[in-house]
């Protein structure tokens, strides 16, 4: 009796745990979003949580996120890849280390420039947080650092990374490598797409984890760069 009583309390740990996972992420519905943000009615309305994503909104939910990540691929600022000279002067600058006032000025002239073009690049999002920190602008640096926490909640909320079929989503091809710190990995060198599939895999450094690589579900790249007659990404 307590041995069936035992099997059966662990069945059902495995059932909540598999349902918890389930629940915890899951992959964006873009015709959704996409009719969502662009109704005006609507409480996913995209200038308005665009609005609220710029001013660091610490109410904003992690729905409130998705729709807003996802949902900038239907903006007309919308570019999959990477063609900003700004990413090259910032990448040079903090290659420095150590910097000097005026480096400081520059990651920060570098980073907003970024910014505008790409409002949810996390590097010039965390070099933005780099030089807050250093001048002790405690409020500029609670809305940057908000901004950054919407855009990571959104990407991984979608996936755990580990397979194929359960996947990051990502709207741009450098937020791949970007979000990798957050999950506490590096980069191991291979960057290769799964024939078949928009799915994207980057092999990784050594970690605690044991994780030898993580996946990307890079649709809205391969659908933009189709849909504008091909190209590199």
């Amino acid at each position: 009796m307590k041995k069936s009583v035992l099997i059966l309390a662990i069945f059902s740990c495995i059932i909540l745990s598999a349902q918890a996972q389930e629940e915890f992420f899951d992959a964006p519905d873009f015709k959704q979003i996409e009719r969502n943000t662009k109704e005006p009615s609507s409480s996913y309305y995209y200038p308005t949580l665009m609005k609220r994503y710029l001013q660091g909104d610490t109410k904003m939910t992690r729905d409130e996120g998705r729709y807003l990540y996802f949902g900038y691929i239907y903006q007309q600022g919308y570019e999959p890849t990477d063609t900003s000279s700004y990413n090259n002067l910032l990448a040079k600058t903090l290659a420095k280390g150590a910097f000097t006032p005026s480096d400081y000025n520059d990651i920060l002239q570098y980073s907003s420039a970024l910014l505008l073009e790409d409002p949810f690049n996390l590097r010039a999002l965390n070099a933005k947080l780099l030089v807050l920190a250093q001048r002790d602008d405690s409020e500029e640096y609670k809305k940057v650092s908000q901004q950054r926490r919407i855009v990571q909640d959104a990407i991984v909320s979608t996936g755990d990374g580990m397979s194929d079929n359960t996947a990051f989503y990502v709207i741009k091809v450098a937020h791949q490598f970007d979000i990798l710190p957050f999950l506490g990995y590096t980069y191991g060198g291979e960057d290769k797409i799964i024939r078949g599939k928009k799915v994207n895999y980057l092999t990784l450094g050594e970690n605690r984890f044991g994780v030898e690589r993580v996946y990307f579900n890079i649709s809205p790249v391969i659908d933009y760069i189709s849909s504008h007659g091909g190209g590199k990404m």
